[in-house]
C-alpha cells in the first residue's frame, strides 16, 4: 500500500490531532489493564464481537495521555477497516510500523494497539518480534477464543497476559442506566427499581451499545450483531459456502440452551454429516457466541466422554434469535448464572447421578459449591426435583450447604442437616 494512503488511514483512526473520545468506564477491566501494563508483557483482550474491547483500548489511551504519555507515542490500528482487506498479513504490520515511525514518532518506545488482529495472517510472528526486540508496548484484541491457542501455537507462550471481556454484568448495566449499585439499605428500600432493571437486563442482555438505543432499535441491533458473527467470524473467515447451514446449527443450539448437547440430533434435524455439525459447533464456540459445560467426573477420560451442555454468552441474543422469554424464563435465569460464573472465572461443571444439579464449582481438586437455578419453588413437584438434585450433589461432594437461585424467592431451608440458601438471581448478582 502506498505510504501516503496508509498514513491517511492511520491518521483517521488515531488521536494525534484530535481529542480522544470518552466512553463509559468499566473499572474492573481498566484496573486490570493498568496492572498488566507494569509487567511489560503483551496485553490481550479477547471476547465476543461488540462486547466493548475497542472502547476499553480507547479508554486506556485516555488514561495514558492523562498520565503524561504524549499522543504521538500511541498508535491505534483497527483491522476491521475495509481498506486493509486485501493486505491483511504481517508485511502490512511492518509497513504500518515503518510509516508511523516516519511520519509520527521515531524517538520513543510507543504504545501500539492492534484491534481485531485475528484478521491478519501471521500476526503473531510480527508481535513476537516486536516483544523480543522491545519495540513497543503491545495491546491486542480479538474475537476468537483460539487467539491464544491454535493461531498462537507456542509463539507467545509466557509472553502475554490475557483478559476475557464479557458483555456488561448486571452491576455494570445498572451504572450504564445511572442506577447506583445498592447497599443493603437501598436494596431493601428500592427493591422494585432493581427488579425492574433486572427484568430489562435479562431480556436485552449486556452489549454496551444496546443501553443507549431506544427500545424499538434494540432487536435489530442485536440481530445485526448475531448475523455479523455468523458471516464475518465464521463463514468468511473459514471460507464456507453454506451460510444457511451454519445459521441453522446456531439456531438449534441457541434454542436448546441448558440442555444436554446431542450433535446427532443437530445432524439429523438439519441433515448434515456429524463431522460438519461438530465443525460448525466448534466455529460457534470460537466466536464466543456459545460455550459448553462438561458433566463432572474425577476421571478426565470419563469427563470428556460424558454429556455436555451449551450456554450462550448473552441473553439478548437468546431473546432475539431463538425463543421468547415467556416460553422458559428459568432457562434465561440459568444462562445468566452461567455467564456470571464465567465472568468470575470459576471452573464450572454440572452434576449427573441419579438426579441432576445445574452447576457445581471446582476449586483446586475439590467441588466447593453446588447450585440449582429455577424460576420458582412454589410448585411442589419442581421444589422436590430441585432439592433432590441439590442434596444428592451436596452429599456426593461432602458439602454442608447448597444454593437455589430463583426469580424472586428468598429463604433458608434446613434439610437432612444441610443448609439450602434460596435467593433471587438479581440479588445474588449484586452481592459479589
Amino acid at each position: 500500500m502506498d505510504k501516503s494512503n496508509l498514513f491517511a488511514i492511520l491518521n483517521e483512526w488515531n488521536f494525534w490531532e484530535k481529542p480522544v473520545p470518552e466512553f463509559f468506564p468499566r473499572e474492573e477491566y481498566q484496573s486490570k489493564i493498568n496492572t498488566y501494563l507494569k509487567s511489560g508483557e503483551i496485553i490481550i483482550l479477547k471476547g465476543i464481537r461488540r462486547s466493548g474491547k475497542s472502547t476499553l483500548l480507547i479508554n486506556h489511551i485516555r488514561h495514558l495521555i492523562s498520565n503524561a504519555v504524549d499522543k504521538n507515542e500511541i498508535l491505534f490500528v483497527n483491522f476491521e477497516d475495509p481498506r486493509f482487506s486485501n493486505e491483511l498479513n504481517s508485511d502490512l504490520l511492518e509497513q504500518i510500523f515503518e510509516v508511523y515511525k516516519e511520519y509520527i514518532n521515531n524517538e520513543t518506545k510507543p504504545h501500539i494497539f492492534l484491534d481485531e488482529v485475528q484478521n491478519v495472517s501471521r500476526w503473531e510472528k510480527w508481535v513476537l518480534a516486536g516483544y523480543e526486540l522491545n519495540r513497543a508496548h503491545l495491546y491486542i484484541t480479538g474475537s476468537s477464543s483460539k487467539l491464544l491457542s491454535k493461531e498462537f501455537g507456542t509463539a507467545l507462550s509466557g509472553r502475554h497476559l490475557a483478559i476475557d471481556v464479557f458483555p456488561l454484568s448486571f452491576d455494570e448495566y445498572l451504572l450504564f442506566r445511572d442506577i447506583k449499585k445498592p447497599d443493603k439499605k437501598t436494596m431493601a428500600i428500592q427493591r422494585i427499581t432493581y427488579k425492574k432493571a433486572f427484568n430489562e437486563y435479562i431480556k436485552s442482555g449486556g452489549f454496551p451499545k444496546i443501553n443507549f438505543l431506544p427500545d424499538d432499535l434494540i432487536k435489530p441491533e442485536i440481530i445485526m450483531y448475531y448475523e455479523t458473527i455468523i458471516l464475518k467470524d465464521i463463514v468468511a473467515r473459514h471460507r464456507l459456502k453454506n451460510y444457511d447451514n451454519v445459521k441453522k446449527v446456531a439456531l438449534y443450539l441457541l434454542s436448546n440452551i441448558g440442555k444436554p448437547l446431542n450433535l446427532n440430533k443437530v445432524r439429523t434435524s438439519i441433515q448434515l454429516s456429524y463431522d460438519l455439525a461438530d465443525k460448525y459447533f466448534e466455529y460457534l464456540k470460537d466466536t464466543f457466541l456459545l460455550m459448553e459445560v462438561n458433566q463432572f467426573d474425577y476421571s478426565l477420560k470419563k469427563q470428556f466422554a460424558n454429556r455436555r451442555k451449551v450456554y450462550c454468552i448473552d441473553n439478548g441474543i437468546l431473546s432475539n434469535t431463538s425463543f421468547r422469554i415467556s416460553e422458559d424464563y428459568g432457562r434465561y435465569l440459568e444462562n445468566l448464572v452461567f455467564i456470571e460464573f464465567m465472568r468470575r472465572e470459576y471452573e464450572i461443571y454440572f452434576y449427573k447421578g441419579k438426579k441432576e444439579c445445574d452447576f457445581v464449582i471446582k476449586e483446586g481438586v475439590n467441588i466447593s459449591m453446588a447450585i440449582q437455578v429455577c424460576r420458582t419453588l412454589i410448585d411442589d413437584k419442581t421444589k422436590k426435583r430441585e432439592l433432590d438434585g441439590l442434596i444428592e450433589a451436596i452429599t456426593t461432594f461432602g458439602l454442608k450447604e447448597g444454593m437455589i437461585l430463583t426469580e424472586d424467592e428468598e429463604e433458608i431451608l434446613e434439610l437432612e442437616n444441610y443448609k439450602i440458601y434460596v435467593q433471587p438471581v438479581w440479588k445474588w448478582l449484586l452481592e459479589k
